[in-house]
């Protein structure tokens, strides 16, 4: 490939992309509209409301009123956020790891007949338990580290960012990576949040399983950039972002809320937005609107591609010119480092629907790629509040104003006092008497009307359908408007209100079972024995070496299961889990207390120690100890040797039997709770 001609094709390897991206976030506008304006309603300004950009877009609510002198904003987002986020996810989750399991197959299954038969088949199943075991010990040590890494990279503060996004705006999404701990040379694997605004995926599916590309937005320092893809600054230096507006949605918003800006203008260091961009689809070449003499032209670095693209380089970054001098590998048909700098850096494409992203979802949309935001239901009626509740402080505030009528022919001096600051209370107003009129002749105070009860009605009506669309019922703030008659009733309403946060609590265990997943796979492929050996020990990273490293990475994703425990990641249930234990006590109590005079007494301290934790107190003092151990049996007591007598038969008769001995001292003690 000449030079020139390589140069052209770089060049439109990276122009191809960015058209696409462009495109891409075109395609994502609505969602990215209905988002921002979620956000605004979190966190916005308290008047971004009635800004003429908003109120009067296509997308507004009011083009011929004039906006009230005092403007609101009611916050119900912020409720939503923090009732469900805090809910659906209080804590780091417990994750497993199960290695699927061979099915047993008889011998006459496969056709054993004869000893040779019979052997090759003893053989075999001797290998499967073997490689069951190591897929135990795999399993375990993959286990292990993937419970590690959620305290050690704070993973519930990035998923708490996660949950908070997807509620309002749509979606959220972790991304997996490898990082280097401080101050060594230590790898760790971890997920790590990062705005759905700067991610964008493939505008041709309607499914996100159907995606054949997505890319992510990144912004850093232009040093840092230029140092990791081995460039020179100067090439970079007119790329610098601040300049240019925002690349998502329309400007509906005001332009100081940097959080609505596709780019980020550098106030520390100079910074640079670039795209990672994991294609499926190849290296871009085959693309549509490619120039007809480039098709194909990358075929043999594969489908499975990584590119990184930066608008105004007329290059991938990952793939600078310099590599078009390198001599072509015969066998792979490219420069051997072209070949190597363009593969994913973490295969997950070995797996169905493998991406380095896991993203979360509440509500899907038939037939459009992008999720619904849980508050676009009901941002009709939040509007319609916002709106009224202004006009109704205005209101408020024009009643509270007092109107005064004066007579014409009152002195200057009687509009003076009336305007004059009060005293302790009191304004005192002289008349003359000259003027031969009463003060209510002279002055009037006319009443202005008050707020109808109609328009509180109107309001509260609007804003129980707000409620119901998003979900912050009465029962949701532990309020309920009518007296609970029964037990039963008690607990049907609280079944039900739990239906929506157990179901966006499942789609939340859902998404974290694939991310450890995700996160397997990903230590599978770049973590060495001396990365884990702190978390599993020297032997485990020995065993690691052998059993976990050598794996392919579609044995990891497709041999092993990944499950979070249920209901690890709520905020626990602390009445609920006291009564269960107190049932449990009832119910196991008796009979597990039968076991006590036999020296048994293990069962039993097992439920003691659980129905103590459900109540937060220590259960050393109640636990039952071991009962003591048996005495040894004592040897035949000393006699006179036996004579001709007793090899007749004759002799002296055998001791009787010694009842078996009891345990000294008095039973172990049961607590008064466990009595039945």
């Amino acid at each position: 490939m000449e030079p020139k001609t390589g140069e052209d094709a770089l060049r439109s390897l990276a122009q191809g992309w960015l058209k696409k991206i462009e495109l891409s976030l075109k395609h994502k506008r609505p969602f990215t509209d209905d988002g921002r304006e979620a956000l605004a309603f979190f966190d916005g300004p308290h008047n971004w409301f009635w800004n003429d950009r908003y109120a009067k877009h296509e997308y507004g609510y009011n083009r011929a009123i004039a906006p009230p002198a005092i403007r609101m904003q009611v916050n119900r987002v912020f409720e939503a956020v923090k009732l469900f986020g805090s809910v659906i996810y209080h804590r780091n989750p417990v994750r497993t790891v199960t290695p699927a399991k061979y099915p047993f197959v008889t011998p006459e299954v496969v056709g054993v007949t004869d000893d040779q038969s019979m052997m090759a088949y003893q053989a075999t199943a001797q290998e499967t338990i073997r490689l069951s075991e190591v897929r135990k010990v795999a399993a375990l040590l993959m286990e292990r580290y993937l419970n590690y890494t959620p305290t050690e990279l704070d993973l519930k503060t990035h998923s708490r960012r996660v949950v908070d996004e997807a509620i309002i705006k749509g979606m959220g999404v972790w991304w997996t990576e490898l990082v280097t701990l401080p101050g060594s040379n230590i790898g760790v694997i971890g997920s790590f949040a990062d705005s759905v605004d700067n991610f964008t995926m493939d505008p041709d599916a309607t499914e996100i399983e159907d995606i054949t590309w997505c890319a992510r937005r990144c912004t850093h320092p232009i040093d840092v950039v230029a140092r990791q893809y081995g460039l020179d600054r100067e090439q970079l230096q007119g790329h610098l972002d601040g300049a240019k507006p925002s690349e998502t949605g329309t400007d509906v918003f005001t332009d100081e809320e940097a959080q609505y800006k596709g780019r980020r203008a550098g106030k520390s260091n100079e910074l640079v937005t670039y795209w990672k961009i994991w294609s499926k689809t190849g290296l871009g070449d085959r693309l549509k609107d490619t120039p007809k003499e480039l098709v194909g032209s990358f075929d043999a670095v594969g489908d499975n591609c990584y590119i990184v693209v930066c608008e105004g380089i007329p290059y991938p970054l990952n793939m600078p010119p310099s590599l078009l001098e390198e001599p072509v590998d015969e066998e792979a048909g490219v420069p051997p480092t072209m070949f190597r700098a363009v593969q994913w850096p973490i295969p997950f494409w070995a797996e169905a629907n493998g991406w380095p992203f896991v993203a979360l979802d509440f509500h899907r949309k038939p037939g459009y790629l992008w999720p619904i935001s849980h508050i676009k239901p009901g941002i009709g009626e939040l509007r319609f509040l916002n709106f009224a509740m202004s006009f109704i402080a205005q209101r408020v505030a024009t009643s509270c104003e007092t109107l005064l009528g004066v007579s014409k022919a009152a002195d200057q001096d009687i509009k003076d006092q009336i305007l004059s600051q009060s005293e302790r209370g009191f304004k005192v107003v002289e008349i003359s008497e000259t003027l031969g009129r009463s003060v209510g002749d002279l002055i009037s105070v006319f009443q202005l009307p008050e707020v109808s009860p109609e328009l509180w009605k109107v309001v509260q009506a609007v804003a129980e359908q707000f409620d119901k669309r998003v979900g912050l019922t009465e029962l949701a703030y532990a309020m309920t408007s009518s007296q609970i008659r029964s037990a039963t009733e008690a607990s049907v309403k609280a079944e039900q209100l739990s239906v929506r946060p157990d179901d966006m609590a499942n789609r939340l265990e859902d998404a974290m079972s694939l991310l450890a997943r995700r996160e397997a796979m990903a230590a599978r492929w770049l973590l060495r024995p001396e990365d884990v050996e702190s978390v599993v020990g020297p032997l485990g990273a020995a065993a690691w070496a052998q059993h976990v490293s050598s794996m392919e990475p579609s044995t990891v994703a497709r041999e092993f299961e990944y499950r979070i425990e249920a209901g690890s990641a709520r905020k626990p249930n602390k009445a609920t889990r006291v009564e269960q234990m107190q049932a449990a006590l009832q119910t196991l109590g008796p009979i597990l207390q039968g076991l006590v005079p036999m020296g048994v007494v293990d069962p039993l301290n097992a439920l003691i120690t659980d129905w103590a934790e459900s109540l937060d107190i220590d259960a050393k003092p109640y636990l039952l100890p071991p009962p003591p151990p048996p005495p040894q049996p004592a040897g035949p007591p000393p006699g006179p040797p036996a004579g001709p007598e007793g090899a007749g038969g004759g002799g002296q008769e055998p001791p009787p039997e010694m009842p078996p001995s009891q345990p000294e001292g008095p039973p172990p003690q049961v607590p008064p709770e466990m009595q039945p």
